[in-house]
C-alpha cells in the first residue's frame, strides 16, 4: 500500500477513514479496506506495532453506516449493529477529527476487546489484538480523517492479514 492509493480510496469515501495521531511509537498502518459503491460506506483501517507486554499487537479502526456489519464481524459479534450494548456509561473516550467519542466495551472473545461508540454520523469501532493492547485507549488516543490529510510521513508497514475475509 502506499500514499496515493490511501488518498484515492479515501477521495469519495462517504464514511472517515480513521488513523491514531500521532501514531504510537513503532506502529504503522498495515492495510485499508472498504466497501459500498459509489463511495465507501464503510472503511477499515489496520496498524500494527509493539504490545505492552512483549509482541506484536494489532489495532483494526472501522467506520460505518449504520447496518453495515462488519465492526460486528471484527469484533466476533452476531450482528450488524452494536445496539443494546451501547447503553449505560461509557467506558472510554478517545477524539476523533476534534470531537469527543464516548466508547463502550462489548463482549467479546479472549483473544481481542473490542470497543464501540459513534463519532461523525457513523459507527466507530476499535478492536485489538490480543486484548491487552486496548492499553492504547488509555494513551489520550486521538484520531484523524485520511479523507482530510495523508500526511507524508504516515508511517506504512507489512500487510496485515487481519483485512483478509474469515481472519
Amino acid at each position: 500500500m502506499a500514499h496515493d492509493e490511501i488518498r484515492a480510496i479515501c477521495a469519495d469515501a462517504q464514511v472517515p477513514a480513521w488513523v491514531p495521531d500521532p501514531m504510537p511509537g513503532d506502529w504503522a498502518v498495515t492495510g485499508l479496506a472498504w466497501g459500498g459503491e459509489p463511495g465507501a460506506r464503510a472503511i477499515v483501517v489496520a496498524c500494527a506495532g509493539p504490545a505492552p507486554l512483549g509482541g506484536a499487537a494489532e489495532l483494526v479502526l472501522v467506520a460505518e453506516e449504520p447496518g453495515t456489519g462488519l465492526g460486528c464481524g471484527y469484533a466476533g459479534l452476531p450482528g450488524v449493529d452494536p445496539g443494546e450494548l451501547v447503553s449505560g456509561p461509557s467506558t472510554a473516550e478517545i477524539q476523533a477529527a476534534g470531537q469527543r467519542a464516548p466508547l463502550w466495551l462489548v463482549p467479546t472473545g479472549d483473544d481481542r476487546a473490542a470497543y464501540v461508540g459513534e463519532a461523525h454520523g457513523v459507527w466507530l469501532w476499535l478492536v485489538t489484538w490480543p486484548a491487552s493492547a486496548a492499553w492504547l485507549l488509555a494513551e489520550d488516543l486521538e484520531l484523524i480523517d485520511l479523507r482530510d490529510r495523508v500526511y507524508p510521513d504516515l508511517p506504512l508497514g507489512p500487510p496485515t492479514e487481519r483485512l483478509l475475509p474469515g481472519r
